[in-house]
């Protein structure tokens, strides 16, 4: 039996034999749903809640609630480390050492340098901050626009190609939603500087991963930083592996250390309101898919 039918299998014995009220999981597999009598209540241990949308009609009487928030911190330093190792040229340093070639490559200060956040929720809020504090002019795409401390310029989705022609670095943070697949395409990568980079915390559906590679080796854009990807973990034969200009991670931005008992505490807290019949903290709105 494969690892996915277990996890349902055990699923299935925790919400039908013992008419689970509650459940906490990484996934809930959607066939469950149907004769889970008792549940009211899937607490998400991840801040994503795509693999629910198929299902979402079988969950009016459910409560979802997801993690939102415990990767704040860990993804605004991964966004700002990997934008400092881009600007500096570190993925042609990394290959100059193991060649044991020496090889200049000046970078100008990101003081003064354009932010582009794409998706200006927490994680994305925090990203803003951080890029203002290094003197760069922020620019915030956000569903619903409205004051983000930091950006210059807070604009809507529409806004999004002229704001990807006036970054020189774009950072990705949109929820996976039919609306994000597929947001930066050919069109939008064309719409970048050449001197420009794409970092995407997001999820791998939100880029066009062969529109990106064929953008990466013609140089519409200077590079990118990817912890996510379309397939997971990456395929050893990808042409992403090989690209000078790129700079790959296997989906660690989101994963703190203390993952777990950062899972817990809202867990516990959420827990703790149900008992007392107070609002849940994170609860999933399905209609904007997150």
């Amino acid at each position: 039996m494969s690892q996915k039918r277990r996890r349902v299998a055990q699923v299935r014995r925790l919400v039908w034999e013992h008419d689970a009220d509650a459940l906490i999981a990484f996934k809930f597999p959607v066939e469950a749903l149907d004769r889970a009598r008792q549940l009211r209540w899937i607490q998400l241990t991840s801040a994503g809640a795509e693999q629910l949308l198929p299902a979402r009609a079988r969950l009016d009487k459910v409560v979802v609630t997801n993690t939102r928030g415990i990767h704040v911190d860990l993804m605004a330093d991964y966004a700002l480390a990997t934008m400092v190792m881009l600007n500096m040229h570190f993925p042609r340093f990394f290959a100059d050492q193991q060649a044991r070639r020496w090889e200049q490559r000046l970078s100008v200060p990101l003081a003064g340098r354009t932010l582009g956040v794409i998706g200006a929720g927490a994680i994305g809020s925090e990203i803003v901050r951080r890029g203002a504090a290094f003197g760069m002019h922020v620019l915030a795409v956000k569903r619903t626009p409205g004051p983000v401390e930091g950006a210059a310029e807070v604009v809507g989705t529409d806004a999004l190609h002229d704001v990807l022609g006036r970054s020189d670095f774009v950072v990705l943070v949109v929820p996976q939603t039919p609306e994000t697949r597929g947001m930066i395409a050919e069109a939008a990568l064309r719409a970048m500087k050449p001197t420009a980079y794409l970092i995407n915390i997001a999820r791998g559906n939100v880029v066009d991963e062969p529109a990106l590679v064929h953008a990466l080796r013609t140089q519409w854009i200077a590079g990118a930083a990817l912890d996510v990807f379309e397939e997971e973990p990456l395929p050893a034969d990808s042409p992403l592996w090989a690209l000078p200009n790129a700079l790959l991670t296997p989906h660690v931005a989101g994963e703190p250390a203390d993952y777990a008992r950062r899972v817990a505490d809202v867990f516990v807290d959420n827990l703790t309101r149900l008992r007392r019949g107070q609002p849940f903290r994170n609860v999933v709105d399905f209609e904007r898919g997150y």
